[in-house]
């Protein structure tokens, strides 16, 4: 199956990410003080259109803004290209077993006895459609790889920047997918060495929300890693239906 085909399959992964008050920074970058005229950050959710784009946290219904650099933007959807690589601000719940996904969390929220996280997230395009584009998150799971306890390694591979040599984390087990290697267009920007991908979550990113190109996979390898990946992760997938009857063995 093409990768094409995912994106009408895939859900809203409302994953995690971070601010702070006057700088930003995620697991792979450097703190850069924000400018002073801000932008409000839109998340997950229904959508209010304008330069100042509201979001709404898909656990709550409440309105949730906070200051973004500049350079979040909302682009052209024709920008969105497979192996392109953005960030975004990204709100993922806290589940009762406290947090499950690596998000090197600046903000944690709370309204109406529901706490959730609050960050920035690195995605890499996968496919691109009318309105949004299909992608799969780059984490680091709080700088431990695939070696924190609930990750399956067998649908992980390395992620490292051009020029660097990419490696496992002591005690990481064996990983499902060779390493890509990332160009990235800003110095400031920096891929931290426990950085992977999950070629299994698959998630939409609407094209209307406020995000920033910060390069892309190297052709080569996001032809040949990436999207043979996807797709092997994808047809590994449960997706049909089991008959009731069947299952109660009637």
């Amino acid at each position: 199956m093409a990768v094409g085909a995912h994106a009408s399959e895939s859900s809203h992964d409302y994953g995690s990410s971070y601010i702070s008050p006057g700088y930003e920074e995620d697991a792979g970058g450097q703190a850069t003080p924000r400018p002073a005229s801000p932008a409000v950050a839109t998340l997950p959710g229904n959508y209010e259109y304008g330069v100042n784009a509201i979001a709404t946290d898909p656990t709550t219904g409440h309105g949730l803004t906070e200051e973004l650099d500049a350079r979040y933007v909302v682009e052209a959807s024709n920008r969105f290209m497979p192996g392109e690589v953005f960030k975004i601000l990204w709100s993922e719940p806290l589940g009762a077993g406290g947090r499950t996904e690596n998000m090197s969390v600046w903000g944690e929220r709370s309204h109406l006895g529901q706490k959730f996280y609050i960050g920035f997230r690195r995605f890499i395009v996968v496919a691109n459609d009318e309105g949004h584009c299909t992608c799969v998150p780059i984490l680091t799971y709080e700088r431990r790889a695939c070696t924190k306890r609930g990750v399956k390694p067998q649908k992980h591979g390395i992620v490292c920047q051009v020029g660097s040599r990419p490696r496992a984390i002591e005690g990481e087990p064996k990983l499902g997918f060779r390493p890509v290697r990332m160009a990235l267009d800003y110095p400031s920007e920096k891929l931290a060495p426990e950085s992977r991908v999950n070629y299994s979550k698959l998630v939409t990113v609407e094209h209307n929300v406020k995000v920033y190109f910060i390069g892309r996979i190297v052709r080569e390898d996001f032809e040949e890693v990436v999207s043979q990946a996807v797709d092997s992760c994808w047809q590994g997938k449960k997706r049909q239906s089991e008959n009731r009857s069947s299952r109660h063995g009637r």
